[in-house]
């Protein structure tokens, strides 16, 4: 496995989020041209937030809920609503008189020969029907409060997880962008072991015709080459992976140059007590958590008001009011308009109100536990990132020591190979040494830039990352060669 790819499986997958890196990049193959193919990262920063989809979901997802949230603003308004229709109907029955019967035999004797002791009603007839009706909820036990309070605290969650696609966007930008630096290093780094070798092989073979050097040695320099050159295309076929990544990242017809540098800062940072309390009050993760244990409050809220009372007030207005006729009876039935106040109690409901009760404590109780272990995690996710940093900077700083010590070998050797005290075997070693050296101290530097936006997102700071490039006073310039 070739180092970038060896780093890059490093930050595959966050400790954090279950979505990797790699996942993200898929996803993005749609390609765009860019006007400016040269680009810094704040640049291609703001370029991947125009065009991420993943971002314009969360945007889809945020207005979604805040329309939710629009829509129950007058819930505790009156509703008011209007009925019409038109109705057929045929009523049959028997009216027993027999009292009325008596009575008139009674007063006039043999009428109730005369009065029958029932009578056959026979009533058909079609009608309009049409009125206004409102319904005002007075009291709802809570219910009304806690569905206003639990919308509110969902466009918060969808906020919270907006920021963290963001957070995950950027960090994805900085490891794609940065490998794509470091592929660069090690790509020139291996084109200056092969001019080395390159020079120092025609200096043997040079040596080799005249006698000074043995076959054996001036093979040992063929090798070498042979060896460099193959390490060379592997590190270009890196470079033009990264590059690919990264073009499809920004959707770029063209290839993208970055501008940016790899960067140390080699000053300690802020105590790691400060990013653990920002990382507490900041982070999306438990902004969402906190979101979601005040909608599992709320519910709990809904369920209790099961238990409790309803009363509303109401009214209604009769639109289409006709005179009763003995056709039609029904109209007396029919007020003009009706006002009251109704007060309900369901004694007996289908489903367990205890039970529901309880299960909506248990989910306040559920979110509790897992911001308690995301709390826990978090604080893990920040001292180590934080150390990460330090020993990502301390190795690199250490590295200029052995680079001085390696450079000034290669130089010694290479002299004395020219004096002819000095073996073919000797120089082509300290070429290597050069170029690991080198190798290992531009892999310090990434190493630093993806631990400090580690820090910075576990943090809830990755919208800082900009600020601490410009603090930066190493920066890993890179001269350009011809392959």
């Amino acid at each position: 496995m070739s180092l970038i790819k060896w780093r890059c499986a490093r930050h595959k997958f966050n400790a954090l989020y279950p979505l990797s890196i790699v996942f993200y990049a898929n996803l993005m193959l749609i390609p765009c041209a860019l006007a400016d193919t040269s680009i810094t990262y704040v640049e291609a920063k703001t370029r991947l937030i125009q065009q991420s989809d993943a971002i314009q979901a969360t945007e889809f997802d945020l207005a979604s809920k805040q329309n939710i949230q629009a829509s129950l603003a007058q819930l505790a308004f009156p509703t008011l609503s209007i009925n019409a229709g038109y109705q057929s109907y045929s009523l049959q029955r028997e009216l027993n008189i027999e009292p009325l019967q008596q009575a008139a035999g009674q007063f006039v004797a043999g009428s109730e020969q005369v009065i029958p002791s029932k009578i056959a009603l026979d009533f058909k007839g079609t009608n309009p029907k049409a009125s206004i009706t409102s319904v005002w909820e007075l009291y709802t036990g809570g219910r009304i409060t806690a569905a206003r309070i639990a919308a509110s605290a969902s466009v918060n969650e969808s906020k919270a997880q907006q920021d963290g696609i963001f957070a995950q966007q950027e960090k994805l930008l900085a490891t794609v962008y940065f490998s794509h630096r470091l592929a660069k290093q090690i790509l020139m780094i291996h084109k200056d072991v092969r001019d080395d070798v390159k020079r120092h092989l025609h200096l043997a073979k040079r040596f080799e015709s005249t006698g000074i050097l043995s076959k054996v040695e001036r093979l040992h320099a063929q090798v070498a080459f042979d060896e460099a050159n193959r390490s060379l295309e592997q590190a270009q076929a890196d470079f033009e992976i990264a590059g690919l990544t990264l073009q499809r990242l920004l959707r770029s017809n063209e290839p993208v140059k970055p501008l940016t540098n790899l960067f140390v800062i080699t000053k300690e940072l802020e105590p790691v007590s400060q990013f653990l309390n920002a990382g507490m009050a900041k982070h999306n993760q438990l902004a969402v958590l906190r979101a979601k244990h005040k909608q599992a409050e709320q519910a709990k809220v809904i369920e209790e008001a099961r238990w409790k009372p309803t009363v509303a007030a109401y009214g209604s207005y009769n639109l289409a009011r006709h005179d009763a006729n003995f056709n039609d009876p029904l109209a007396l039935l029919d007020p003009d308009w009706v006002v009251g106040i109704n007060i309900s109690y369901k004694i007996f409901d289908s489903t367990d109100r205890r039970n529901s009760v309880n299960a909506a404590n248990l989910n306040v109780s559920k979110v509790d536990a897992l911001k308690r272990e995301f709390e826990m995690r978090l604080k893990t996710y920040i001292e180590t990132s934080y150390r990460s940093v330090e020993r990502a900077r301390s190795q690199y700083m250490l590295l200029a020591s052995n680079i001085e010590l390696a450079d000034e070998t290669l130089t010694l050797r290479e002299r004395l190979f020219s004096e002819g005290l000095g073996t073919s075997l000797d120089v082509i070693d300290a070429l290597l040494s050069v170029a690991k050296v080198k190798t290992q101290q531009s892999a310090a530097a990434y190493d630093f830039v993806l631990s400090l936006v580690d820090l910075l997102e576990g943090s809830g700071q990755l919208q800082n990352f900009s600020r601490y490039i410009n603090q930066a006073n190493v920066s890993l310039s890179i001269e350009e060669k011809t392959l």
